[in-house]
C-alpha cells in the first residue's frame, strides 16, 4: 500500500460531539461579556511581550515596566480617540456650509436623462399601476413625544459606557496577566496535564510566535494604510483626512470587509463637499492603488504564513465570531481561527481543525495525484506531475507520483468497490498525460517499451519511456519506431494470466534476444513467476536503469 494510504482511527459518535459542539457555541455565546474582553486581552497581551521582555531584561523590575507598558497602550488609544472626535466635531460643525454643493448634486442625479433615467421611470410606472387603488380613509397623525435632554444625555452615556467598561475590563486583565504571567502560564500546562508538557510547550510558543509575529505585521500593514489614506485625501483636498486615515487604520483590523468599508467615509464627504466629480474618482483611485499595493504587494511578502489560515476559513469564521460576540468577534476572528489551528496541529483529538482551517495541503502530493487519475482529470494531474519535474526531475517524479500511483490502482482492482471501470479510467488518463510528455522526442529509439496486456501495463510502459527519455536513454512504445532494437523491456502492472505472460514474452524475444520485464506490482510479479520464465525481472527504476546501460555498453563494445 503506498505511503500516502493510511488507515485513519475512528471518531467518536455525530451526536455526542454536535451536542459538545453546541454545548461550547452556548457557553461561548452567553459569557460573551466576560470571555471577549479576555481573549482580546490575551491577544493584546502576546503583542505587548516583546516590549515587555525587552524592558525586563534591561533590569527594570516587572510591576513598573507592565504600568509603563499600559501608559504607552493607554496614550495610544486615548490619542486616537482625541483625534477621532475632534475631528468628527470639526466635520459635524463644517456639514452645513456644503448643503449648496450636495443639493446640487442630489438635483444633478435625480433629474438626470438617459438610458438609466427612461429604465427607472418605466420601472416607475409598473410599480405604480402594480399597486391597488388607495382607499380614502381619514387618518389622524400624531406627533411622537419630543425626549427631555435629560433622556438625550443618558441615552448617549448608555451607549458610550459600554464600549468604556469593555475597554478598562480588557485593559485590566490585560495587566494582571502581563505580571503574572509565569503563573498563567503553568496554570494552562497544569490543565493540559503534565504527561503532555512537550506538546502543550510546543503549542504555546507556536501560538505566541505566529501570532505575536502576526499582530505586529497588521498593526504596521494597516498604519501604512491609514497613514498614506490620510495623506493622500489631505493633497487631494478631502476635509478631516486625519479622521479618515484614522478611520481605515482601525476598520482594516476587520478582514476582508474593513478596507472598502473604510473607503465610503471619505467617498461619501468628497461627494458632499466638492465641485463636480473628479475628487471622487480621485478618491477612489487612491483607494484601488493604496489597497492593491498593500493586499497584493506588501502584505503577503510581510506574512507570508504567519497565521496559517486559509481564506474560506477566515470568512466563515469571521461570520462565526461577529455572530456571536459582534464587532469585538470581527475583529479577533483570524487570532482565534489561527489559535485554533495550531491546537489542531499539536493535539491529536483536535486534528479535524488543522485540515479543515489550516492553509496546508489537505492531501500530500501522491494522494492528489492519484484521485486526479480516478478522476479522469488530465489537466490537473498534469499540472501536478509538471509541478513536481521541475523540482525533482521526470525521473524523480515518476518514482514519486507515477509508479506510487499505478501500484496502487493494482492494488485496488480486486476490491468488488473499486470497479474495473474506474482502474481503467486511471490508466488511461496516467498514459495519455506520460504520453504528452514523451510525445515525439526522439527519432532512432534503441530501447523498445512494451507493455503485457491491459490499460494499467499501457500506464506502465508510458511511465517507464519517460523515465529512460530522462536518464538519456532514447525509447518508445512503438515497435513500427524501433524495428531493430538493443533493448525490449516489458511493463508488467495488472493482474495477467501466466498463459498470456508467458505468450507476450515469446514474441518479445522474436524481435530482440535482449528482454528485462518491469514489474510495478505484487500480482505481476507473481504472475511473470508463474510462467518458469527466465528473463530478468526489475521491481524498481534503481534496478532497471543499470541492466540497460549494461547491455548497452556490451553491445557497442562488440559493435
Amino acid at each position: 500500500m503506498p505511503p500516502f494510504i493510511r488507515p485513519t482511527a475512528a471518531y467518536s459518535s455525530l451526536p455526542t460531539r454536535l451536542l459538545l459542539f453546541g454545548g461550547i457555541v452556548a457557553v461561548i455565546y452567553l459569557g460573551r461579556a466576560v470571555l471577549a474582553p479576555l481573549a482580546l486581552a490575551l491577544l493584546l497581551t502576546i503583542a505587548a511581550l516583546p516590549m515587555v521582555g525587552w524592558i525586563e531584561r534591561r533590569g527594570m523590575p516587572r510591576i513598573p515596566t507592565v504600568l509603563f507598558t499600559m501608559i504607552i497602550f493607554v496614550g495610544i488609544a486615548g490619542g486616537l480617540i482625541y483625534l477621532v472626535v475632534s475631528q468628527a466635531l470639526s466635520l459635524a460643525a463644517q456639514l452645513p456650509g456644503y448643503e449648496t454643493v450636495l443639493r446640487g448634486k442630489l438635483l444633478a442625479l435625480s433629474q438626470g436623462s438617459g438610458p438609466i433615467e427612461g429604465v427607472s421611470r418605466l420601472f416607475h410606472r409598473l410599480g405604480a399601476a402594480l399597486q391597488p387603488s388607495p382607499t380614502p380613509t381619514t387618518t389622524v397623525t400624531v406627533a411622537p413625544p419630543e425626549s427631555s435632554p435629560y433622556e438625550t444625555v443618558f441615552g448617549f452615556i448608555g451607549m458610550v459606557i459600554g464600549p468604556l467598561a469593555t475597554m478598562a475590563m480588557t485593559l485590566l486583565l490585560m495587566t494582571f496577566i502581563l505580571v503574572q504571567r509565569e503563573d498563567v502560564r503553568d496554570r494552562a500546562l497544569r490543565l493540559a496535564g503534565l504527561h503532555e508538557l512537550h506538546r502543550t510547550t510546543e503549542a504555546m510558543s507556536d501560538t505566541t510566535h505566529r501570532l505575536g509575529r502576526f499582530l505586529l505585521m497588521q498593526v504596521f500593514v494597516n498604519g501604512l494604510f491609514g497613514f498614506t489614506m490620510g495623506l493622500g485625501l489631505w493633497l487631494i483636498g478631502v476635509p478631516n483626512a486625519p479622521l479618515w486615515g484614522v478611520l481605515g487604520f482601525v476598520l482594516r483590523f476587520i478582514p476582508f470587509l474593513g478596507a472598502p468599508l473604510s473607503l465610503v467615509f471619505p467617498l461619501v464627504v468628497a461627494f458632499a463637499t466638492t465641485e463636480g466629480w473628479n475628487t471622487v474618482l480621485m478618491v477612489l483611485a487612491l483607494f484601488i492603488v493604496v489597497d492593491v499595493v498593500l493586499s497584493y504587494g506588501i502584505e503577503p511578502w510581510l506574512f507570508g504564513h504567519s497565521t496559517g489560515v486559509t481564506p474560506l476559513a477566515l470568512v466563515l469564521s469571521s461570520a462565526f465570531w461577529a455572530v456571536l460576540w459582534g464587532p469585538i468577534g470581527l475583529v479577533l476572528a483570524p487570532a482565534i481561527t489561527a489559535c485554533l489551528v495550531i491546537m489542531g496541529r499539536h493535539i491529536p483529538s483536535l486534528g479535524f481543525l488543522d485540515i479543515l482551517l489550516s492553509d496546508s495541503p489537505a492531501l500530500p502530493v501522491e494522494a492528489r495525484f492519484y484521485q486526479r487519475l480516478l478522476a479522469g482529470d488530465e489537466y490537473g494531474a498534469a499540472r501536478l506531475l509538471a509541478a513536481d519535474g521541475e523540482q525533482r526531475g521526470v525521473l524523480g517524479s515518476v518514482e514519486r507520483l507515477v509508479l506510487p500511483a499505478i501500484a496502487q490502482i493494482g492494488h485496488g482492482r480486486p476490491d468488488e468497490t473499486f470497479s474495473a471501470n474506474l482502474a481503467t479510467r486511471g490508466a488511461r488518463t496516467l498514459k495519455n498525460v506520460l504520453d504528452a510528455i514523451t510525445e515525439g522526442a526522439v527519432e532512432r529509439p534503441e530501447i523498445l517499451v512494451l507493455p503485457m496486456a491491459g490499460a494499467l501495463d499501457h500506464a506502465t510502459a508510458s511511465a517507464l519511456v519517460a523515465s529512460l527519455l530522462e536518464s538519456g536513454h532514447p525509447a518508445t512504445t512503438e515497435a513500427e519506431r524501433a524495428p531493430h532494437p538493443t533493448v525490449v523491456v516489458m511493463a508488467a502492472a495488472g493482474t495477467t494470466a501466466p498463459h498470456r505472460v508467458a505468450r507476450a514474452l515469446r514474441d518479445a524475444r522474436q524481435i530482440c534476444s535482449e528482454v528485462i520485464v518491469f514489474v510495478a506490482t505484487d500480482e505481476a510479479a507473481r504472475a511473470v513467476a508463474a510462467t518458469g520464465q527466465t528473463a530478468p525481472v526489475a521491481e524498481s527504476l534503481t534496478t532497471l536503469l543499470p541492466r540497460i546501460e549494461a547491455i548497452l555498453e556490451q553491445t557497442e563494445a562488440v559493435a
